[in-house]
């Protein structure tokens, strides 16, 4: 125990003085029962040297981040209550999921420093980020993964420290993730409150949130193996993967219906034609080496999933977890397939990764060696390389020379706006 303790304080000791070591230590001994700890407080530096003013960008224009540092600075000069600035947030902006805009004022009381803020985004973050991913870290046996490591690493980028950049969005996916996964794997109701939290953090979340909830209030025999609804959700889930196009003002008339009445402006605002030719074109201006990826982890994990259904009755009939676990991410998966057929919906595909990989790993770990469907998984494996690899390059954009080499002393007088990526490209 001593021992243990001794470790504990050195590691954070090394993350205080040397993050960037402190986190590469932290990853090599990630079965350590303080590596999730020292991983957050990483994340909390790795907030606070965002870069959410990239060269090139201009303030309060071009990513989300730099329109939150506007905010921040608008705040700071102004004197007026936190319920008056809501309420012109909610006018000008149309906004009712008041997160960051709370976070962002309460910042302002002290500092109008952008990256205290980001350090603040990143600590309510880093938090349900660390939770997320070494809940299923400690899920895993004692043995060597060796290719399906390459899950492992795809599982922390899915949703990575740099998503603070939309802070509201993808705080609201770990807060949901939070809240269910305990309960999916572990019949662990303690969290499942959290499933309220998300549609105040990003609204959007109302949906996926009350399709939790759907779920939930199934009958336990039926979450826990009901072959019927497996093949259900399967079915569902398949053709769903072959549609390719959607009405998407009937979806959005659809969604303003039902929705409650202060969703309407937000709604409108992500679907509309405006916005679905304005994705096209960024769409038709990224590289294509991210489409590419994208696509490619879509369907190989689309794969595994349906091939894993014979495994579910040979294999893991009596392991309830799993089971609740794979039906879930079905029914969730054929959600996201709908939904990313709109003007922005392609984000609910990020929010069903986060149950989807989780669940092939998993299983992966329990079958054995002589079943075909782990050769097929070792060899999908190699589909999946380039999509670690693009989401890995990634993180490059978001974080300059100072991520590498800084520490907590020095973010207070050096700074970097040019993110690491060009740094590489000199070097090649």
């Amino acid at each position: 125990m001593r021992t243990s303790n001794r470790n504990n304080n050195s590691a954070f000791i090394l993350t205080l003085l040397y993050p960037f070591a402190g986190l590469i230590y932290t990853l090599y001994n990630w079965r350590k029962p303080w590596a999730k700890n020292v991983f957050w407080l990483a994340c909390v530096y790795l907030g606070a040297v965002f870069l959410f003013l990239p060269e090139g960008v201009a303030l309060g224009e071009g990513t989300d981040s730099a329109r939150y540092q506007l905010d921040l600075i608008n705040f700071y000069g102004d004197n007026s209550s936190l319920s008056d600035v809501l309420a012109k947030y909610r006018l000008e902006r149309g906004m009712m999921d008041f997160y960051q805009p709370i976070l962002t004022y309460f910042v302002s009381r002290f500092t109008d420093n952008a990256h205290a803020l980001f350090a603040v985004f990143a600590l309510v973050f880093g938090f349900f980020y660390s939770r997320n991913v070494w809940y299923i870290l400690d899920k895993l046996p004692n043995k060597k993964q060796g290719i399906f490591a390459i899950l492992t690493i795809l599982y922390f980028l899915i949703c990575p420290i740099t998503q603070i950049n939309g802070v509201r969005m993808w705080t609201a996916l770990h807060v949901y993730v939070y809240a269910l996964m305990p309960y999916l794997l572990d019949r662990d109701k303690k969290k499942l409150w959290c499933l309220a939290l998300a549609p105040l953090i990003h609204f959007s979340f109302l949906y996926v949130s009350l399709f939790g909830l759907a779920y939930i209030m199934l009958p336990e025999r039926m979450k826990a193996g009901s072959r019927i609804l497996q093949i259900v959700a399967l079915s569902t889930f398949a053709a769903t993967l072959a549609v390719n196009s959607l009405n998407v003002d009937a979806v959005g008339g659809m969604l303003m219906e039902y929705s409650p009445e202060s969703y309407e402006d937000r709604i409108e605002m992500y679907v509309n034609q405006d916005t679905l030719d304005r994705r096209a074109e960024e769409a038709a201006l990224a590289n294509w080496y991210i489409a590419v990826s994208g696509i490619l982890k879509k369907w190989t994990i689309a794969v595994l999933l349906i091939f894993l259904f014979p495994c579910m009755k040979k294999y893991f009939k009596g392991e309830y977890g799993l089971n609740r676990l794979y039906l879930f991410a079905l029914f969730l998966g054929a959600f996201a397939n709908i939904m990313s057929l709109i003007p922005s919906g392609g984000r609910s595909q990020l929010v069903s990764m986060m149950f989807m990989v989780p669940m092939v790993l998993l299983s992966i770990m329990k079958i054995p060696k002589s079943d075909g469907y782990y050769g097929i998984a070792r060899f999908a494996m190699l589909f999946l390389l380039i999509p670690v690899v693009v989401d890995f390059r990634r993180l490059f954009d978001f974080f300059g020379i100072t991520a590498v080499f800084g520490n907590f002393i020095t973010v207070f007088f050096w700074e970097s706006n040019i993110p690491l990526i060009e740094f590489v490209k000199q070097l090649l």
